[in-house]
Order: C-alpha cells, then structure tokens, then sequence
C-alpha cells in the first residue's frame, strides 16, 4: 500500500507556497488548495516520489479550477514532474513558470547517476548547463537525456 499525498501550505504576506510529499496518484486530494488565494503561489515538487495517470488527471483537474488572476510558479520538480510537464497539457497552468528543477545527467568516471537541481535561468538554447562530478571533481557531467525534449518547458 502505498502513502497518501500530504500537503503543507505556508503563506507568507500575499505569497503562498504548497508543498507536496509522496504520490500524486487517484487517492490525491486537492480540495484544501483549491480555494487558495493570494497574489502568488508557488507548487513545491521537491518530496513528490510518483506520478500515475489517474493523479495526473487529478491534478489537471485541481489546476483548470484555479483563480486565473493568480501567478503561479513551480519549484523544485523532480523528473517526473518535468516529464509530466512536457507531455501533458494543462499540467501546468498557462502563464506559470518553471523555476526550478532537477535535470538527469551522469559521470562516466565513476559510473553515477546524479539529479542535479537547475534554475530555469541555468539553461540557454535548450541546451543542458555544464556541471563537475562531485565525486570525481574534474569530470564533467553529461547530461542524461535529449535536451530538446527535456528542455521544452523553458520557453
């Protein structure tokens, strides 16, 4: 049996920030959030540990019934967030912004595989930022999948 999706909300002056840990699958409920209000909101992705279709359905649901007066903005996505992002419409809410994320890459030097948190602004051209091994220290990283792709919610 898998957990529950928990959802922590913090606001702060008119900005509001929703963090999410766990699953976003067909037992999500997004009824707390919904009637969220406040000038900003930003979507914390960062304990999100699956995303399933009935969650994706879910969760496009919640975002066509937010205040479109709002600006959103989404953090700390992990990959299949951003996977999620690229292939699904209405994933995210039009005229949001993805501002921070963690991108694939991988060091042929000690066989790691490694999630390595970018801001949007890292990335230019659609093209993957340069990063060193932490472990290894001189090599560099490569990235790990088709940047065109991966990249495509950064417009």
């Amino acid at each position: 049996m898998s957990d529950k999706l928990s959802i922590n909300i913090k606001t702060e002056n008119e900005a509001v920030i929703v963090l999410f840990k766990g699953p976003i699958d067909e037992d999500s409920n997004f009824d707390e959030i919904s009637k969220i209000t406040g000038t900003t909101v930003t979507f914390d992705f960062n304990e999100v540990t699956l995303i399933n279709s009935c969650g994706i359905r879910e969760w496009v649901n919640f975002i066509e019934k937010l205040d479109s007066s709002t600006t959103f903005s989404y953090i700390n996505c992990r990959q299949i967030v951003i996977e999620q992002i690229n292939m699904v419409k209405g994933f995210i809410r039009e005229g949001a912004r993805v501002d921070s994320f963690y991108a694939p890459y991988y060091c042929e030097g000690c066989d790691q595989e490694f999630k390595i948190h970018l801001k949007y602004t890292d990335v230019t051209n659609q093209e993957a930022p340069s990063v060193k091994c932490t472990n290894c220290e001189d090599t560099e990283l490569e990235f790990d999948a088709i940047e065109a792709q991966y990249f495509q919610f950064i417009k």
